[in-house]
């Protein structure tokens, strides 16, 4: 069985791109997690300021529906 160039010359080119790809893998993950933790800053900042405003309306609210009865003597 006679091994065709071809198969050696896209092993070659194989080995030598593997650096590169590797990299690139790496370098994309990177990304990745600092958008990833960027995200997750600005949603949990929208999520609690959300929050914080329902906290205040609902407070609002239960302030207009109170009843306030003085005693005085």
């Amino acid at each position: 069985m006679k091994i065709n160039p071809w198969w050696i010359a896209g092993f070659v080119m194989l080995l030598a791109f593997l650096p590169m790809m590797y990299k690139l893998l790496v370098g994309l993950m990177g990304i990745a997690f600092v958008l990833n933790r960027f995200l997750t800053r600005i949603i949990g900042l929208l999520d609690t300021g959300s929050r914080v405003k329902a906290m205040v309306d609902d407070l609002n609210e239960k302030n207009e529906n109170e009843i306030i009865i003085e005693d005085s003597e």
